[in-house]
């Protein structure tokens, strides 16, 4: 075997050749395209990150204003039972008052026709005392004597009654 120079420098100015070309018009624009690609990917990661960091924001947010809305409902049930509890309270004085206020009114109408049918049966007996006491007696008695003798007996009735 034989070693042949020319060969051996022929091929490695083919290879250092093949080497420039390759760098200049392979190495380069490959590296470029690589480079860019790389960056690319680095900014979609940086998006997605700033996209999950911002989504997190948002839940925790809509979080909170979901915990504040479900506060103020129970806030508001809570206020309007209060409310509701007020008012029957109102309202059930009010008719308890509205009860009392019939009732005494009753009292005092009951009292007044009581008092109506006494003075009636006062008038019915003093008369009827008297037509019994002009018939016993056999003569009528005079219109100021009849009434004299209608309040002095309405009067001792009421002495015995009071007593």
């Amino acid at each position: 075997m034989d070693i042949n120079i020319p060969q051996i420098v022929f091929v490695i100015i083919n290879v250092v050749v093949l080497y420039v070309l390759m760098a200049r018009f392979f190495f380069r624009p490959v590296k470029e395209f690589l480079d860019k690609r790389a960056q690319h990917v680095r900014n979609q990661i940086e998006a997605a990150e700033s996209n999950r960091a911002e989504a997190a924001e948002l839940l925790a947010t809509y979080e909170e204003k979901l915990r504040e809305a479900k506060d103020e409902a129970r806030r508001i049930i809570e206020e309007a039972t209060k409310q509701a509890a007020s008012t029957r309270a109102e309202i059930e004085a009010e008719a308890r008052q509205q009860a009392e206020q019939m009732l005494k009114r009753a009292e005092r109408e009951i009292r007044l026709e009581r008092d109506k049918a006494l003075a009636s049966l006062r008038d019915e007996v003093g008369e009827l005392s008297l037509l019994a006491a002009s018939h016993v007696l056999g003569q009528k008695l005079d219109l100021e004597t009849d009434q004299r003798l209608v309040r002095e007996f309405l009067a001792g009735m009421e002495n015995t009654h009071v007593q």
